[in-house]
């Protein structure tokens, strides 16, 4: 450096080292480093300045080098001489106020910095058990002694990890091995001195809490037990010599000295807290928490490590508490338990004083990791010893290993706990204080954020970015625990008995015993479920390991199933069509309802499981609360259609379409319980969007090849009416479109131009809808209720409809209209085509040769369609009693009827009984039974259709099959011959009010 610079110039120098100038020049004077008071500190102290710069306070760090070398100038020379040594005296003292000063009185703290090494259990428990030993009957210098152990290494702790030398779990880890040894040192040394050289008792101090966790902070509690058994026959001398002992142990490291004290040391988590006894043996543990611990305590005990004394006694003591920390049936309460705790803990009053300044309690803070990590343990750790280990980020790796928790949350985790244990150790270094809180004054965070590596910029100072850091953090921890914490599946996980988490892990159990416990849970091919089961979880993989966490709550689920196997099956037809997919994983892990509903839906239906296999966006609709909302309707589906034609090929485009709204209405229909009247009219509203923008696009692409390019540069108009079902918006899974097409010429068109123009459209509109390909089928189109049927046109002009119904029109065709609607196209043509249709569906004169026609008609299609070897009373469709019955007697009704009261001019079967119940037209009990009846069969043959059975007509008579339908319609793993005595009282009733009012033949009974 230049020999004379001017004063401001070093006075800037000062400043830019973080001192303040004047205090600086006093300090370094009274140290005797300047020669002279009107020296140039800079040409003098140079070195020091540039090191203390450096420091996360430079003007603590000052106070530390100048009081050294005014008490030990010569020892100072030494240090000032040796850049490394000098590195961590400022990088202490500007980190630890008293620290610092521990450096100018304790030369042999000083001594330590000059070649700091790893703290080991070994040499510290040496080196306490020596400065113990040494004061026989003296408890202050005892005390005396283990502090000056004690405080001399959590500065060579504190050194290295303030220039970044060691990670904070390093950190941690060494200052647990820290009070490990003081711990040992102090226990051999007294029970030595106490109990002589035939001691009474063996004596075991258990670890808990962070110092069983081996993740201590610089300033902590120091939690333990304390144990024994005798070692002879003499139990109450044994008792009396441990406790003596124990109390000794905690009156020498509670001691305060002159340097400080050794350790807060709390017994308080043993048994009935303070009033308890201090030390007990094993078997009054057992007893105790057989008969009064509590959760908290048995939390607590995830942390227990033996530390000190009897290492032996020690595995004798935590194999005795394993049973009571992970029970092989845990109850769900203990879940909810947990989280009031983690709510009370919330709610303490520095939490609510503080907020998010307290970085161990508050919202984001490391209880919110920890509560995480061990409400996973206790309910996982049950069927998983990998997981039962006593710290933090090591359990965190064990369970992002093990798939219990998603590997990047498990990261994040980790980040998050390590920052802030890093924010906590920097706090209490700062002065040697337990304290989680960061100060609330700039000056204060600006020291942390500096010992924590932030340095100031032009534009803001170190706190800034370090209090944004920070809040990132706990926001990404909040989420997380959230996430994880609240997990609902943790309460299935744990009414899951540990043998049925064996299955899945291939833990403990063998292929006898996990077939038997597969057997008990309903699956009634015990063998193929196993190995559906172990191909499922075979392996190392993300997705093996996923699947192991799921399965034992899955399992269970499909116990309630009605096909258990079936649906691990096609779960595993699922599990591998989504192989490496981190959604779905993370899906069933993390979003219980997910896994319940798909249990239920794989064990109930095939169809939905290839609907799942199909579409994965299915996985989002599996929580039951997201199916209760309203169905789409017709507007937004036909937007939603026309979105995907825009960019897809029309065919492949409505099939995909149409199979994922389908998805959605079947998993409505299983899961959330809506009714077969809103699976009907969703079924309907996706048909009709289909059918209309199939059409738009079928006439777009005609107007294109005619140089147009939109439908009405056509020289047409074209409807589509809905007959049938599709009419009466009550489309069952299995049904059909029934349709006709219907055209008009606009103004100066060539009439024969535009008949085999709108033929064209309907056939090509037929075809993009019904044709099979590999992506499916839309719907199938049925065009044969227009006039002529298969041998007539397939679009017909409203006049020449009108001329077919004047002059050749049969009254079955009269009949069918009452279920006519129009459903696409131009809706003023298809209104004028109803208006045309009106008097012949609802005559004015509707004559009894009329009804006879209707009966002779009906009879005749049960005798040709119910095939021979058909049971006709198993025949839901067309059987006595069946759907038919309600159809044709609520239309003969509408016929006779309709011409005088508007509101029976509807084609929804359930809309004309409710009408004609309200004109008095029916009874309230036969409208009742009609509807009833009528709902009922609708619903079987829908599930049938679920079930992939060939005829949804007919209902089967296998025995195994109709139990597993009874069972998914509601009626219970048992409920075979109830569902079978509610079919035969549905139809019974339907056929007696169908005798009477449609075939007008009196019944003899009232009997139900």
């Amino acid at each position: 450096m230049s020999a004379a610079r001017p004063p401001g110039r070093a006075r800037n120098v000062l400043v830019r080292a973080g001192l303040d100038p004047r205090r600086a020049r006093d300090e370094f004077g009274r140290a005797g480093l300047l020669s002279s008071p009107d020296v140039d500190p800079v040409t003098e102290v140079g070195d020091l300045l540039e090191v203390l710069s450096l420091a996360a306070d430079p003007d603590a760090a000052l106070l530390t080098i100048c009081g050294l070398a005014a008490a030990h100038p010569d020892r100072f020379a030494e240090v000032r001489a040796d850049e490394d040594w000098l590195r961590r005296v400022v990088a202490v003292g500007g980190g630890s106020r008293p620290l610092g000063d521990l450096l100018t009185q304790d030369l042999g703290a000083l001594e330590i910095l000059h070649t700091p090494r790893p703290i080991t259990v070994e040499e510290m428990a040496r080196l306490v058990e020596d400065a113990v030993a040494a004061c026989p009957g003296d408890p202050d210098a005892q005390s005396a002694g283990a502090t000056r152990v004690r405080r001399r290494a959590t500065t060579n702790i504190a050194a290295r990890d303030l220039l970044g030398e060691i990670a904070v779990e390093t950190v941690a880890a060494e200052l647990s091995a820290l009070a490990e040894g003081v711990l040992r040192g102090t226990l051999a040394a007294l029970h030595r001195e106490i109990g002589g050289p035939a001691p009474a008792a063996r004596i075991l101090i258990v670890g808990m809490g962070k110092l069983g966790g081996e993740e201590l902070n610089y300033i902590s509690d120091v939690d333990v037990l304390f144990v024994h058994e005798p070692t002879g026959d003499d139990e109450q001398a044994a008792t009396d010599e441990a406790r003596r002992v124990c109390e000794t142990l905690l009156t020498v490291l509670n001691a305060s000295t002159a340097a400080g004290r050794a350790y807060e040391v709390d017994p308080t988590l043993r048994p009935e807290g303070r009033t308890g006894a201090l030390t007990r043996t094993v078997d009054s543990f057992v007893h105790y928490w057989d008969r009064w611990a509590r959760t908290w305590e048995f939390q607590a005990m995830l942390k227990a490590r033996p530390v000190a004394g009897d290492l032996d006694l020690g595995q004798r003591f935590l194999a005795a508490a394993e049973p009571y920390v992970f029970p092989d049936h845990l109850d769900p309460e203990v879940v909810g338990e947990i989280r009031r705790m983690k709510g009370r803990v919330e709610a303490k009053p520095e939490v609510r004083r503080d907020g998010d300044r307290q970085i161990k309690l508050g919202p984001g803070g490391l209880r919110d990791i920890e509560f995480a990590v061990q409400l996973l343990q206790v309910v996982h750790g049950r069927a998983d010893p990998d997981l039962r280990l006593t710290g933090t980020l090591p359990t965190l790796s064990a369970l992002a290993a093990g798939g219990y928790v998603d590997d990047m949350d498990a990261e994040v985790f980790g980040a998050a706990y390590r920052t802030l244990r890093s924010v906590e150790h920097r706090l209490q270094l700062a002065n040697e204080r337990r304290t989680h809180t960061v100060p609330d004054d700039d000056e204060r965070q600006e020291r942390i954020a500096r010992s924590l590596g932030y340095r100031a910029t032009p534009d803001e100072g170190a706190r800034v970015a370090f209090v944004r850091d920070l809040r990132r953090v706990q926001a990404e921890v909040r989420e997380l625990h959230a996430k994880l914490f609240y997990r609902p599946l943790l309460e299935s996980h744990a009414a899951v008995p540990v043998e049925d988490a064996d299955i899945a892990t291939a833990r403990r159990l063998g292929d006898d015993a996990a077939r038997e416990r597969l057997a008990a849970l309903g699956f009634a091919d015990a063998a193929a479920a196993l190995r559906d089961v172990r191909s499922l979880t075979s392996g190392m993989s993300r997705s093996a390991r996923a699947l192991q966490v799921v399965l034992p709550a899955f399992l269970h689920a499909l116990a309630d199933a009605p096909d258990p196997n079936v649906g691990l099956r096609r779960f595993r037809d699922l599990a591998e069509a989504r192989a490496g997919s981190p959604t779905f994983l993370s899906r069933l892990r993390d979003h219980p309802p997910t896994v319940a509903g798909l249990a239920r839906a794989l064990g109930t239906s095939d169809v939905a499981a290839d609907l799942l296999v199909a579409e994965p966006a299915g996985l989002d609709w599996l929580d039951e609360a997201e199916l209760q909302g309203d169905a789409p309707s017709r507007e937004e589906v036909v937007a939603g259609a026309m979105s995907r034609l825009a960019w897809q090929d029309p065919m492949p485009a409505l099939r995909r379409f149409k199979r994922h709204l389908l998805l959605r209405t079947v998993l409505r229909d299983l899961l959330a319980d809506v009714s077969v009247g809103s699976v009907g009219d969703e079924l309907s509203v996706v048909a009709e969007a289909l059918v209309e923008v199939g059409l738009r696009d079928v006439l777009t692409e005609l107007a294109m090849q005619r140089g147009g390019g939109r439908p009405d540069d056509l020289p047409m108009r074209m409807a589509v009416i809905g007959m049938g079902k599709f009419g009466g918006h009550e489309l069952h899974y299995a049904s059909d479109l029934d349709i006709m097409f219907v055209h008009e010429p606009v103004a100066g068109a060539d009439r024969s131009e535009v008949h085999a123009l709108a033929n064209q459209a309907a056939e090509r509109l037929m075809n993009t809808l019904g044709a099979v390909t590999a992506e499916g089928t839309a719907f199938e189109m049925d065009a044969d209720l227009r006039p002529e049927g298969r041998a007539g046109p397939l679009s017909r002009s409203l006049e020449s409809f009108g001329a077919y119904y004047e002059r050749w029109s049969e009254p079955w065709e009269h009949q069918a209209l009452t279920k006519a609607r129009p459903v696409a196209g131009d809706p003023d043509l298809g209104a004028r085509l109803m208006e045309l249709a009106r008097p012949l569906a609802h005559p004015e004169h509707f004559t009894e040769e009329d009804a006879r026609r209707m009966r002779r008609m009906k009879a005749r299609l049960e005798k040709e369609r119910i095939r021979r070897r058909q049971d006709p009373k198993r025949h839901l469709k067309l059987g006595p009693g069946g759907l038919s019955d309600v159809e044709w007697t609520t239309q003969l009704l509408q016929r006779r009827h309709g011409s005088d009261h508007a509101v029976l001019r509807t084609s929804n079967t359930m809309a004309v009984l409710d009408a004609l119940q309200d004109l008095s037209l029916i009874e309230h009990r036969d409208a009742q039974w009609l509807r009833q009846g009528y709902r009922f069969l609708s619903r079987v043959r829908n599930r049938l259709y679920l079930c992939r059975q060939r005829d949804v007509d007919v209902l089967p008579n296998n025995p195994v099959f109709l139990t597993q339908l009874a069972h998914g319609l509601g009626f219970g793993p048992a409920g075979r011959q109830e569902f079978e005595d509610e079919y035969l009282r549905h139809t019974r009733h339907i056929r007696r009010v169908s005798e009477r009012l449609f075939f007008e033949v009196e019944s003899t009974s009232n009997g139900r």
